[in-house]
C-alpha cells in the first residue's frame, strides 16, 4: 500500500489502530509487526517529531495525521492509545461503542508474557524505586529488566529472551487504559494532586492510580498516605511509612536519637547510611524494601544496594557547593507533592526556583510549604505570575525570564548555609522538550555561575 499521509484511509478494512506517534506508539508498531498484524498509526498532530523515525522503520505502513473524525475509527476492532492520548475522547469513545476495545501498551504487554511483574506507581518517586528494586533484583542474580513510564516502553522488554522479573513504573495515563494487569507485586508510593487538566480532581486520580492493587499477588502500602491507606488492595499486604512498623512491615526505629530503617522491631540501617536524601529517600528506601521482600530478595543486598544507588539524575541531586552555598537539581518535580517533598528534605534556608506548565493542584499546600522552609523564591516561566499570586506573604519572590536568570539571581541572593533548589512544580514544555533538558540546563548554569 505504502506510505500515505492523509486523512481518510485509503483500506477501509485496517481493524488495529494505533493512536499517538511517539517512543510508546513505535514500540506498539513494532510489537504488532512482529505478529505479522497490519495497523494504521493516527496522531492529531500534522508532523509528529516521531516521523521520519516511523518511516524508516514502517515504510508499507498507513498513517492518519490531523484532526481525528468518526471516520478515521470507522471499521476499528482495536484502537490502542498511548500514555498522551485521553481514553475519553469523544471519537475513541465512539469506536468503543461500536464494539472497538480501547487499550494501551501495558495491556499487550501484560497479555504476552509470564514473567514476573512488578508495578510501581504513584505521584512521586516511581523512577527512584523502579530503579532501586530492579537494582536489588540483579544484586541477587535475578535477571530484571526495567522499563514501562522509566526507559524503555514496556513492549520493547518483549524482545529480551532472559528476563526473569519485569520491574515497570507505570503512569496514571498507562494505568486508565489498562484493566487486567496482574502483577506479582503492586505498588501506589503516594498520591498528591497531579495532572489535574487531564483526570479532573484528585480522587479521580487516586482511583485511577488504585487499579495497580486490583489483581495483585502482593500489594504494597504506604500506610503514610491518607490516600493510599484508604486504597482497596488484594492478596497479601506488606506496609511502609515513617513511624515505627509492625511486625513483618517496614519503617522508622529511633535509637538514641538516630533514624534507622526497620523491619517490626529490628533495625536494618541508619537513615544516614543510606544513598538517597531527604525524607522522600527514605520513604522510597522503604517502599524498595517492601517489594524485595515481597520477591523474597536477601536482605543484605538489598541494604547494600541502598548503600550505593544515589538516585536519578534530576531527581533531587547534589550539583555542588562554593562558598556554603548548596545546589539542588529536582528538575523531575514537576507536582505540587515532589517540591514539597524536596522542600522538606532541605528543611530551612532554601532559594527555590519554581515555574513552567502547571499541572493543576492545591497550590495553598505549596505555599505553606515554602512558607516553612524557603527564604527566596524566585520564579520563571509561562505560568510564574500564577505563582507569584500564590507565594505572596509565603517569602520573598522573584520574577526571572529564563533558568540562567534565576540562577543569577539565586546567587546573588544565596548566603553561606543556605541550599538552592530547582523544583519547579510544573511541566517543562513551555521552554524545554522535557524535564531532563531543563535540569541539564540548570546544573550547566549553575557550574558557569555559581561553582
Amino acid at each position: 500500500m505504502g506510505f500515505a499521509l492523509q486523512k481518510q484511509m485509503t483500506d477501509s478494512h485496517y481493524k488495529n489502530f494505533i493512536v499517538g506517534l511517539g517512543e510508546t506508539g513505535l514500540s506498539v508498531a513494532a510489537y504488532l509487526q512482529r505478529q505479522d498484524i497490519p495497523f494504521v498509526m493516527v496522531d492529531t498532530r500534522e508532523d509528529p517529531p516521531q516521523l521520519n523515525s516511523f518511516k524508516h522503520r514502517f515504510p508499507q505502513a498507513e498513517v492518519c495525521l490531523g484532526e481525528l473524525s468518526n471516520n478515521v475509527f470507522a471499521n476499528a476492532k482495536q484502537i490502542i492509545v498511548s500514555p498522551g492520548i485521553d481514553i475519553n475522547n469523544e471519537f475513541i469513545q465512539s469506536a468503543v461503542a461500536q464494539g472497538a476495545e480501547c487499550c494501551g501498551d501495558i495491556e499487550l504487554f501484560f497479555a504476552s508474557t509470564q514473567t514476573p511483574i512488578v508495578a510501581i506507581t504513584g505521584a512521586n518517586g516511581k523512577s527512584t524505586v523502579t530503579s532501586l528494586v530492579a537494582a536489588m533484583a540483579r544484586s541477587a542474580g535475578v535477571q530484571a529488566y526495567a522499563g514501562g513510564n522509566l526507559g524503555p516502553p514496556a513492549l520493547d522488554l518483549l524482545e529480551v529472551d532472559d528476563a526473569e522479573l519485569f520491574v515497570l513504573e507505570l503512569s496514571s495515563f498507562q494505568l486508565e487504559s489498562t484493566q487486567s494487569l496482574a502483577p506479582q507485586v503492586s505498588v501506589v508510593l503516594n498520591i498528591s494532586p497531579d495532572h489535574l487538566d487531564r483526570h479532573g480532581s484528585v480522587d479521580r486520580y487516586a482511583r485511577i492510580k488504585s487499579q495497580v492493587y486490583k489483581h495483585a499477588n502482593v500489594s504494597v502500602v504506604n500506610r503514610s498516605d491518607e490516600f493510599v491507606s484508604k486504597m482497596k488492595i488484594s492478596g497479601m499486604m506488606i506496609s511502609f511509612g515513617l513511624d515505627h512498623p509492625e511486625d513483618g512491615h517496614f519503617g522508622l526505629i529511633h535509637d538514641d536519637g538516630c533514624p534507622f530503617l526497620a523491619q517490626g522491631e529490628n533495625t536494618l540501617l541508619a537513615t544516614s547510611a543510606i544513598a538517597l536524601q531527604g525524607e522522600s529517600g527514605i520513604l522510597n528506601s522503604l517502599a524498595a524494601l517492601a517489594i524485595g521482600k515481597a520477591l523474597s530478595l536477601p536482605l543484605v543486598g538489598m541494604l547494600n544496594t541502598l548503600k550505593t544507588i544515589k538516585g536519578l539524575p534530576h531527581r533531587f541531586s547534589f550539583v555542588g557547593e562554593a562558598q556554603g552555598i548548596s545546589w539542588f537539581n529536582d528538575s523531575k518535580g514537576t507536582n505540587i507533592g515532589a517540591s514539597i517533598s524536596s522542600l522538606r528534605g532541605l528543611k530551612d534556608n532554601v532559594i527555590l526556583l519554581a515555574g513552567g506548565v502547571f499541572k493543576g493542584g492545591d497550590l495553598r499546600l505549596l505555599h505553606d510549604a515554602v512558607a516553612k522552609h524557603a527564604k527566596h523564591v524566585i520564579l520563571f516561566g509561562q505560568d510564574a505570575k500564577l505563582f507569584e499570586l500564590a507565594f505572596r506573604g509565603a517569602a520573598s519572590i522573584h520574577l526571572a525570564n529564563s533558568i540562567r536568570d534565576a540562577v543569577a539571581v539565586a546567587s546573588e541572593l544565596a548566603l553561606a548555609g543556605d541550599k538552592v533548589l530547582l523544583s519547579p512544580a510544573c511541566a517543562s514544555f513551555d521552554m524545554y522538550e522535557n524535564y531532563m533538558l531543563r535540569g541539564e540546563d540548570f546544573e550547566r548554569c549553575v557550574k558557569e555561575l555559581a561553582l
